[in-house]
């Protein structure tokens, strides 16, 4: 009796110890350190691996041909700030209040209660360094807009939004909350160099590390050594410089590889390459054939060049076309750490282990994507873009947000048709109205969490006008009060 007893009792260890090992992915073995490499601008065919023949990217490439590329990664948004706000948080960024890019001195800003990539790694002993375009806040001087220190980083070099004048010589980083003034060399290169520094200076390197690097280039104003330049100059000044700029990039991520294989920290790390929403509308831009660009919601204004490698986990120059999102890295840090979530805020993503793994995401909710005057969803290979009701100027821009509906749709099957040539919407009634009620449910969801900013330049000038255009000259308009700039409350 006694015998049978012990055996029931070792069996039941066995089984606590069997739903323990599953539930954290990495237990018995050693904290991966993770890096996040992003450029800003960046298309989906701008890079070697993702098809440019013109571009040299080798460094991009190498991550590729050693790990995967991904042939469906969207970003957080088809803009930066609220992409940036959509990867750090795992919430579609209309959620928090980052409606479009945050203008210089805007009172938006990536809000305290959401929880950070860094701070779920602080929770699990990290390390935690951000190097690069922060571009989650207004104004680094403003006491009461947290800075990358408040969400969760260590140490950090940041601008709170483009490189200035340029990326060469830029005067507008801050270090751990110091204005540094001008910064000889260029952005990409002077990033790398603070990210290499700042590992060299842990004081215990036995503990594993988060390090963000989010590059402002290619995003202009474009700046780079004249060899680079030189380089493409029989492609012109537009198309020349821009390619010059992406090699330049490449160039400097091949420095930060060098030294991680220097340094014996490549084995154990997980890296990611990616870029924040797809590029402008303009000569050189390749989205390798997909619709639309930057500040559009197609494909081409999404879908992101993204690329992982982690030896032993994602290597051998796997391609994946799972669709993934930039709201699925904060539940696959969950996932990978064996966490629950560290507050009730709806996540917008999933864990993307699975499909690491070569299995399906299984998705309790679908990912949202909500812009300025449309919104989308995808689910398999169907997608569906809903345009909401024109804004009427001399109302509440908050209100609008809050009630607005969705007026008309567009209905693309991505798997016969990536292009989003052929809008199905009336051919396939039936589908039609089942993404209808997925996508009305996602928009309400969202509708619920908005509430207005007390400030100035919520919204950029250009944005202001896109939705009023009596509004007066921008050398008119920003002598206004900050209420009456404010489209969420004035009457203009």
């Amino acid at each position: 009796m006694k015998r049978k007893f012990k055996i029931r009792k070792l069996l039941f260890i066995i089984s606590i110890c069997t739903v323990c090992l599953g539930c954290n992915k990495i237990i018995g073995q050693e904290k991966p350190n993770i890096i996040i490499m992003m450029a800003d601008d960046l298309g989906y065919g701008d890079v070697g691996c993702f098809g440019n023949k013109i571009i040299e990217t080798p460094n991009i490439d190498q991550l590729a041909s050693k790990g995967a590329k991904f042939t469906q990664f969207y970003s957080g948004h088809y803009t930066c700030s609220p992409s940036r706000a959509g990867m750090m948080a795992g919430r579609t960024p209309y959620r928090n209040g980052i409606y479009t890019f945050i203008a210089d001195n805007s009172v938006v800003h990536l809000k305290d209660k959401e929880v950070t990539l860094a701070e779920i790694c602080k929770e699990q002993g990290y390390d935690t360094g951000f190097f690069g375009k922060w571009g989650l806040n207004g104004n680094m001087d403003d006491k009461t807009q947290p800075t990358p220190s408040q969400q969760g980083f260590d140490s950090w070099l940041a601008t709170n939004n483009n490189a200035i004048p340029s990326h060469k010589n830029p005067t507008n980083f801050y270090f751990n909350g110091k204005a540094m003034g001008e910064m000889k060399g260029y952005s990409s290169q002077i990033v790398v160099d603070k990210a290499m520094q700042w590992l060299d200076s842990r004081k215990d390197k036995t503990k594993p590390f988060l390090l963000v690097l989010w590059f402002h280039e290619p995003h202009t104003e474009l700046a780079q050594p004249d060899k680079f330049t030189q380089k493409y100059a029989k492609y012109g000044e537009v198309a020349g410089e821009y390619y010059a700029n992406i090699d330049h990039m490449d160039h400097q991520i091949g420095r930060f590889m060098n030294y991680m294989k220097k340094e014996n920290l490549e084995d154990n790390s997980w890296i990611t390459f990616t870029s924040d929403n797809g590029p402008l509308n303009r000569e050189g831009r390749s989205t390798n054939g997909l619709r639309g660009y930057k500040a559009r919601l197609y494909e081409g204004g999404l879908r992101e060049p993204t690329v992982m490698y982690w030896k032993g986990k994602i290597e051998g120059a796997k391609v994946i076309d799972d669709q993934l999102t930039f709201f699925d890295f904060v539940p696959t840090f969950y996932d990978l750490f064996g966490m629950e979530p560290m507050n009730n805020e709806p996540l917008d993503g999933a864990s993307m282990l699975p499909a690491l793994e070569g299995k399906k995401v299984e998705r309790k909710t679908l990912p949202i994507w909500v812009g300025r005057w449309k919104t989308t969803l995808i689910n398999n290979e169907w997608k569906i873009i809903g345009k909401f009701k024109d804004f009427v100027p001399g109302t509440s821009y908050n209100y609008y947000l809050i009630n607005r509906k969705i007026v008309s749709y567009e209905l693309f099957n991505l798997k016969k048709d990536p292009y989003e040539k052929q809008n199905l919407s009336k051919a396939n009634i039936d589908k039609l109205n089942e993404m209808k009620l997925l996508i009305e449910e996602r928009v309400r969801s969202v509708q619920k969490e908005i509430v207005p900013w007390n400030g100035q330049w919520v919204l950029p000038y250009a944005v202001v006008k896109y939705y009023n255009p009596n509004v007066p000259p921008y050398s008119e308009f920003s002598k206004l009060s900050p209420e009456e700039q404010d489209l969420m409350k004035s009457k203009q």
